[in-house]
């Protein structure tokens, strides 16, 4: 079974880039992106770690890692069909067929820790990132930016990761 789920990851683009126009040739997979946001999380966790703040960079890159492996049974939903069905009780039966990853699932959806904070900034980062790629491409995606960074504002928000608010803004620059 897990073999399956990375081969879906590795091979399902993401479903809001093709909702915006951008052909499924062009659009980054649910591995791609779990990828550059465990990437993100591991740097962020380490930066906020030289600069005095706990966190283990090696559990919040794990988190962001995984935090999609069950969108290889749901597929990418839609944020029009997130917001009208219980989306994350899906998420959590995926991860119980796909039998690894629940428990840091449960830690992301929990937001409580500071490696799941961070590896939500990431997911959000990831997608914002993305969405400058496509649109230096040429691709109209800005809208996706609009929607995501008043969430990364609020998650920079925490007295923690207030200290990364420089170093999110240089990689959104």
């Amino acid at each position: 079974m897990i073999l399956q789920a990375i081969t879906s990851c590795k091979n399902l683009v993401r479903t809001g880039w093709m909702q915006s126009g951008v052909p499924p040739s062009s659009g980054d997979t649910v591995a791609s992106h779990s990828f550059e946001a465990a990437i993100l999380a591991y740097y962020l966790a380490t930066e906020l770690s030289k600069r005095g703040v706990k966190v283990n960079p090696d559990h919040a890159s794990a988190i962001a890692l995984f935090h999609d492996l069950g969108e290889s049974l749901l597929g990418d939903l839609p944020k029009w069909a997130s917001q009208r069905i219980n989306k994350r009780e899906a998420e959590l039966e995926a991860f119980k067929e796909i039998g690894v990853g629940e428990d840091l699932f449960a830690e992301l959806k929990n937001g409580e820790t500071m490696e799941a904070k961070i590896a939500k900034l990431s997911d959000r980062l990831s997608t914002c990132i993305e969405a400058k790629r496509l649109i230096k491409r040429g691709y109209s995606v800005e809208r996706i930016v609009e929607s995501y960074m008043p969430e990364i504002e609020r998650i920079l928000n925490d007295p923690n990761l207030s200290l990364l608010r420089e170093t999110v803004n240089e990689m959104l620059s």
